[in-house]
């Protein structure tokens, strides 16, 4: 069954399995299931970061 995008009104697409948020000091994002509780993490990098209120995929 192929993964659909959903397309947002300012042309970004969502990836809607992953949490994907951006680092807000970096380039990395967030590699944890979307709508995940607690802090964000880059499992590469092991580097994790506080949620922020208002966040999208297209920080």
């Amino acid at each position: 069954m192929p993964t659909q995008q959903l397309q947002q009104p300012t042309g970004w697409s969502t990836i809607p399995v992953l949490c994907f948020i951006r680092h807000p000091d970096d380039v990395i994002r967030c590699t944890l299931h979307a709508g995940h509780d607690g802090d964000h993490r880059h499992s590469y990098t092991r580097r994790d970061w506080p949620q922020r209120a208002g966040e999208t995929q297209a920080d």
